[in-house]
């Protein structure tokens, strides 16, 4: 069996390079994965208020029903609330508000 020795190669300056650490390293953060989760729930929560927020305009808003203004408005406030109304990102995750069928 041949060793071959792996040279590694310097990262450019524009890139950063970083490793996992573990408990007992200075940067080990024991609340990481969560912190993780959340911050991946705040970004699949951007994007749904991202496409709930193009109706929020003025004409567009305008063409909407009764119902669908109420529809809006209470899902944009469910997603709006997830971060305070659940306590572990996992459970915010999975009760992510269903969106109403007529928005795209």
């Amino acid at each position: 069996m041949v060793e071959h020795e792996i040279e590694e190669e310097e990262a450019p300056s524009n890139v950063t390079v970083s490793y996992n650490v573990g408990p007992g390293h200075e940067l080990y953060n024991p609340n990481g994965a969560v912190e993780y989760a959340w911050e991946e729930l705040r970004n699949r929560r951007k994007l749904f208020l991202k496409k709930v927020d193009k109706y929020q305009g003025v004409l567009l808003y305008a063409t909407l029903t009764e119902t669908q203004q109420e529809e809006l408005a209470t899902y944009r406030q469910s997603l709006l609330d997830l971060t305070s109304d659940y306590d572990d990102p996992a459970e915010a995750m999975i009760n992510i508000p269903t969106k109403p069928d007529w928005l795209n």
